[in-house]
């Protein structure tokens, strides 16, 4: 962890902007958070991040500090205290075209602060209906360091926050309300961004998210919000507030002690702590939309529910996948129906045999069509762990997936000869006494294919198999 001054640089028009940080490839990071995504400037634009996609910041990758045409370089390492003053120096120096909608020392009139102040910024979840950084779990990639070490408010204030401390409290729920004191960040720099003629403010430095969220209700937090206006000023300063001290104790007491946190299940585990503080907070739509589905052909989710097999195999899951720990709906596709390539001959015959196999196995179960259907969910099971195969431990691994020794041959019939295959341990397998019928997965779902709800529907559809009775060993 480097901290210091850096300057990234376009090589084609040799503009550059400047900025420090107390971590300094952390702060890389937030830079480029997202620039893959459709709504990569949907919150504004500014200079910077403009030239970023303009010039294909992703299109090259070199070990040199050089990422397609432009330069990343740390120019100065300082130390902590000394961050203001040589960004201050540098930005003179070299007066940076990208730094035109960043507030710095250099832009600002004031005088230079005698000491840091603090802050707090509210996050109603009742209104917003997400916790912080929630949304970014809906993407196949994630860097919940970033998103936690970013405050955005519209309050012109934050512009005078650089070198001080932003405590995030997040409100849930109702009849009592719950607040939680989230996250901890120390601002290093604020960007502005202009949209539809108003001003909003992100401001970036260095933070963390406590080791758990840490619950604040009682006679002094009554207060301490008295204070705040009942949290309706958002951004605001805490210095005068002698509530002030145990925010700081709290965040001292609760920094986890490992900088890497699966932010997947830390969300998990905060809505299981929120439900069990107060029973009438209805959060079960975000506990079921957070649950995987994985659709397979009928045989092969028989083959699951009857403990047959206790392994899915999946090619290059996302990030998501592999951090998860909880329940998986086993859900069924067609029966081998012929939706492409009619007129492949080998295919036809192929599918043919496959579907007469499925209803065999089906048959020996005393299951038909109808009984076990297509498009519904059947049971579910306990993701245990997920782990990467490779040639030998797939061998060895046979009896668990049912896919043959050779993991070679089995990339190549699934065509993914070049991707990584990982497995993905099962148990406790529960039978649905009703399956769930008419679920239809997400378009362009295969066979293997593992997914999230992503509609209404399917979030119902999940909650009733959850609800549903199950087959057990008594019946």
């Amino acid at each position: 962890m480097k901290c210091g001054v850096y300057q990234i640089t376009n090589t084609v028009n040799n503009k550059s902007y400047i900025g420090q940080s107390r971590n300094i490839q952390k702060r890389w990071r937030q830079h480029t958070r997202g620039l893959d995504r459709a709504s990569a400037l949907d919150s504004g634009s500014y200079p910077l991040r403009a030239a970023f996609l303009k010039y294909g910041l992703r299109t090259v990758v070199s070990k040199a500090g050089r990422i397609g045409v432009f330069e990343f370089n740390i120019i100065e390492e300082c130390q902590e205290k000394q961050l203001l003053e040589r960004e201050q120096f540098w930005i003179k120096k070299l007066n940076p075209e990208y730094n035109c909608n960043t507030w710095t020392p250099a832009k600002s009139q004031r005088q230079e602060k005698t000491k840091s102040k603090f802050w707090i910024q509210y996050h109603n979840y009742d209104k917003l209906g997400y916790l912080p950084a929630e949304t970014l779990l809906d993407y196949d990639e994630y860097e919940y360091e970033s998103a936690l070490s970013c405050v955005s408010t519209n309050k012109r204030a934050i512009l005078n926050a650089e070198g001080d401390t932003i405590f995030l409290i997040v409100g849930i729920g109702k009849n009592p309300k719950l607040y939680y004191l989230w996250s901890k960040i120390v601002v290093e720099e604020v960007e502005v961004i202009d949209e539809a003629e108003e001003h909003y403010y992100h401001a970036f430095g260095n933070g963390y998210l406590l080791e758990q969220p840490q619950l604040l209700n009682s006679t002094a937090f009554n207060k301490f919000k008295e204070f705040c206006g009942n949290f309706g000023f958002g951004l605001m300063s805490v210095d005068s507030s002698p509530y002030l001290d145990t925010l700081q104790s709290i965040a001292k007491t609760k920094k986890p002690q490992t900088p890497k946190i699966n932010f997947f299940q830390y969300i998990e585990k905060f809505y299981n702590q929120v439900s069990q503080t107060n029973s009438k907070i209805d959060i079960s739509n975000r506990l079921i939309s957070r649950t995987l589905g994985a659709s397979l052909y009928p045989d092969n989710v028989l083959f699951y529910l009857a403990g047959i097999h206790n392994t899915l195999v999946v090619f290059e899951p996302n990030n998501i996948v592999i951090d998860y720990k909880g329940k998986i709906l086993l859900h069924t596709l067609d029966f081998y129906e012929i939706t492409s390539n009619k007129n492949d001959c080998e295919v036809v015959r192929l599918l043919e045999k496959l579907r007469k196999n499925c209803f065999e196995i089906l048959f020996s179960f005393e299951l038909d069509e109808k009984t076990f259907p297509a498009h519904a969910i059947q049971g579910w099971a306990t993701v245990e762990k997920v782990f990467k195969y490779d040639s030998v431990s797939f061998a060895a691994d046979k009896e668990a997936h049912g896919l043959g020794d050779n993991l070679a041959e089995y990339q190549a019939e699934c065509s993914m000869d070049r991707q990584e295959a990982w497995g993905i341990r099962l148990s406790n397998p529960v039978y649905l006494e009703e399956p769930v019928c008419d679920v239809l997965p997400p378009d362009n779902v295969f066979s293997g294919d593992i997914w999230f709800p992503q509609n209404s529907q399917h979030i119902e559809a999940f909650k009733i198999a959850f609800q549903s009775k199950i087959f057990n060993e008594t019946d």
